[in-house]
This record gives C-alpha cells, structure tokens and sequence, in this order.
C-alpha cells in the first residue's frame, strides 16, 4: 500500500492507490468508536465534509472494517459532533465511527499510527454503546480560546465587560435568513480576558452554546466587541455534553 504523505497545505491531495468505491460489508452487528483528535493549521479552513473524506482516507489506509451504508451510493458510516467555525482549529474533537468488527481501542489506536495527515491528532479512542444518542443530539455547549494582537488588554477587558453587561444583542442570522436576528446575548454561557504571551497580546475565553439551532459563534462575539479585525488564531478547545437526565424514583 502507498506510504504518500498528505501536504498539509493541501489537505486533500489526491492518492491514486485507493479504491474509489469500496463494496459495503453485508449488514450485522456494528462496533461504535469514539475519536477525540485535534486539528491545527490549514485544517482549519477544512470543510466538514473534507474532514470526513480525509478521516475515511485514514481509516482505510489502517485496513480497519469500517461500516458503509446499504444502496446505491454507500457512504462510510461516520458522525462527526459539530462541524468546527471556518478559522478554528480543535484541541478535542469527537468522531464517531461503526466498524463491522470488534477492535479494541489500542489496537485502533496503533492501526491510526501514521496515517493521520501532519496537522491532525490521534487524542484518544474508546468504545461507546452502538445505540447511544448521536453526539450533535448531546451536545451543549463548546468553549474557545481567541488570541489576539494588536488589542490592547485594558480595551479588550472594557469590551467585554460592556457586553457581559448587556441583556440581549441581536445580530444578524446567515444566508437566505439574513433578514431575520438573533439573540447573541443569549448564546454567551462565559466570557473572559486576559493577558497573552507574545506575539499575541490578549487571550479571550468564551463558553458558547450549541444546541440545535441555537449555536454561538466565536466570530459573532468578536464583532460584538468591536474586535473583528484584530489578528487572531482560534481554537475550540472542548465541546461539552448536555447532563443526562436525572433517573425517575420509584
């Protein structure tokens, strides 16, 4: 099999050694895995869905039995939990993948060993029940680190306090529902400043909700500062699941 390297300027360079259409195993019991991975440089102007091909192209290349569905087209059978904001990248991503065979997470993590692309993470793997919700179904809310420069700090921590302050600051939504607002306000769980090694001047912490539709985003909260502009690198650092349910007593 080849040993191509992915450029990690281009993520998706082609690799002419793999088949286009793999045949979809025959349908049976499933094992579901959980990946936590991280993401960095240009992987963060990565679409979701070249995300996915490029974790398809990975778990191909280890030979591990991954599931497809029936039809037609088959698709792998992959869940990502969120997609990441265009600009960031991600210490702790979740990757939900089905195998038709039982693996053990070592061996998962050994088969993964050098066929992840130089901008990507192996964080960890472990088991989850087959029938679990969908990770998008529990997640709650995510937090991001912002750094920035050329922000003084004394600024940035007037800007946040004013809007920590505010009671509702509505912006406009995205696409064909431009015309139509949101309440930012509403989507901020925490914000926090402080001081940033250089080159970087000012690091902002921020806990951002994100329910189905009812995401915040960490750009929409640069803009309500009044920092839009300012150099930045961003990283989602956690995505947080929602507390189950208490059980009924008896």
């Amino acid at each position: 099999m080849s040993n191509q390297q992915i450029n990690p300027a281009s993520p998706l360079s082609p690799s002419p050694s793999l088949p286009c259409s793999p045949a979809p195993p025959l349908p049976g019991p499933s094992t579901r895995v959980r990946v936590t991975f991280a993401t960095a440089g240009p992987l963060a102007y990565v679409s979701v869905l070249d995300l996915g091909r490029l974790w398809e192209r990975a778990v191909r290349r280890a030979g591990m039995p991954l599931r497809y569905s029936q039809g037609f087209n088959p698709r792998p059978k992959m869940q990502f939990a969120a997609p990441l904001p265009t600009g960031c990248g991600g210490d702790a991503e979740w990757l939900d993948l089905w195998l038709t065979e039982p693996l053990e997470p070592a061996a998962i993590n050994a088969a993964l060993e050098g066929q992840l692309p130089p901008a990507m993470r192996l964080v960890n793997v472990e088991l989850v029940p087959e029938d679990a919700p969908a990770l998008s179904e529990q997640l709650a809310a995510a937090t991001y680190r912002v750094l920035l420069r050329q922000v003084e700090f004394a600024a940035a921590e007037a800007a946040c306090a004013a809007l920590l302050e505010e009671e509702s600051v509505l912006r406009a939504k995205r696409g064909r529902r431009r015309h139509q607002h949101y309440d930012l306000r509403q989507l901020l769980e925490a914000l926090s400043v402080a001081p940033a090694a250089a080159p970087w001047t000012v690091a902002l912490d921020m806990r951002l909700k994100a329910r189905a539709g009812a995401t915040g985003r960490p750009d929409e909260v640069l803009s309500a500062l009044g920092l839009a502009d300012a150099p930045r690198r961003c990283t989602r650092t956690a995505l947080l699941l929602a507390e189950p349910a208490p059980e009924p007593s008896a």
